[in-house]
């Protein structure tokens, strides 16, 4: 696949809630977890290949878009904070101020970024503001780019900002979008709540407001496919005493580390201290766990380490993950408890 794409911007527009954000929600304070978020979006890229019937595809593109913009219109009634505005690093303003929508026209057939999804290349599906060099508080809190090939099939790139949601937020917002799209009387939409300043208030310190800037130096990037049946046998291989059930991102996680600290041993020759940061979602950790459908950062991170020492088995590894997982809950469920806050 060539880099970059043939990619022709058709329109921008502004979309804002179908109906007005009422005048007890207008304002959202951030908790302490959104506060120390860096400015920077959550991305994501939604491909949907031609069904091969439809030959008018320009008028096929047109008919698409203008549903997408009606369904996220209604989408955004929910997830009001989506189409506000960023103040001070404390609150987010639901003044409706819209959210940014792109139409692209990508000329090339889909089935070439199918066939070896190229990082590169995906990324030229996400919004093209958010390439944009500086993202200020006016800036619209969520940004869609729906690009259209030229075989019929769709890409529907989204950045979510950081400031006020997490990737479990990002995916609730999907599911209502797409549930809004398939117009099914029994599927049930959740509708989001929006009170994580309850449960982490607020810091009245100065957080300074800054940009992510990632170190720049040498680094390879590789892309993994692990098939449900080698998972489920890796599942298997990593059950041990202490872990007696597994999680498929346990186990897949440990055979990673694994192999990149065999490696590094390899390469140097003795064995090193080894440190893997985690993502974890925060919802299902605190006691009582907090539903899906709560928007906001719910999200922290472990640092799990493994000595000069340690030996690199399977179940030794997902057995070290297991146990900062735990210590990880405990420790946020202290917080909530008011053990560590008051």
């Amino acid at each position: 696949m060539s880099v970059p794409l043939r990619i022709e911007i058709m329109q921008r527009e502004t979309i804002k809630p179908s109906s007005p954000t009422p005048p007890d929600l207008r304002s959202l304070k951030l908790f302490v977890l959104d506060q120390f978020m860096p400015i920077s979006h959550i991305t994501l890229v939604l491909l949907y290949p031609s069904n091969g019937n439809d030959t008018d595809h320009l008028d096929k593109a047109k008919e698409t878009s203008l549903r997408l913009k009606t369904l996220l219109s209604e989408a955004l009634t929910l997830f009001y904070p989506f189409a506000g505005r960023l103040k001070h690093n404390s609150s987010i303003e639901c003044d409706d101020h819209g959210t940014e929508y792109i139409e692209a026209r990508i000329h090339c057939i889909l089935s070439d970024i199918l066939r070896k999804p190229e990082t590169e290349v995906l990324k030229q599906l996400l919004p093209a503001a958010i390439s944009d060099a500086v993202i200020t508080t006016k800036d619209s809190q969520l940004l869609v780019q729906a690009s259209f090939f030229d075989c019929g099939g769709v890409a529907i790139g989204v950045g979510l900002s950081h400031k006020i949601a997490d990737a479990a937020t990002l995916a609730s917002f999907i599911k209502c979008w797409a549930a809004a799209a398939r117009c099914s009387s029994t599927e049930v939409i959740t509708s989001p709540v929006f009170m994580g300043a309850s449960i982490f208030p607020q810091m009245d310190l100065p957080i300074p407001m800054l940009p992510v800037d990632l170190i720049q130096g040498q680094s390879v990037l590789k892309r993994f496919v692990f098939e449900g049946p080698k998972i489920t046998a890796l599942r298997a291989k990593a059950i041990s005493a202490s872990v007696p059930n597994p999680t498929r991102v346990e186990s897949v996680t440990a055979l990673i580390w694994k192999c990149a600290m065999s490696a590094s041993r390899s390469n140097l020759g003795v064995p090193r201290k080894a440190v893997l940061s985690l993502d974890v979602n925060i919802r299902k950790r605190l006691v009582p766990a907090l539903p899906d459908n709560y928007g906001g950062n719910y999200v922290s991170s472990i640092s799990a380490r493994m000595e000069d020492h340690d030996d690199l088995e399977l179940q030794g590894i997902v057995s070290r993950i297991r146990k900062d997982l735990t210590e990880f809950g405990d420790h946020y469920t202290k917080i909530t408890q008011g053990v560590i806050f008051r």
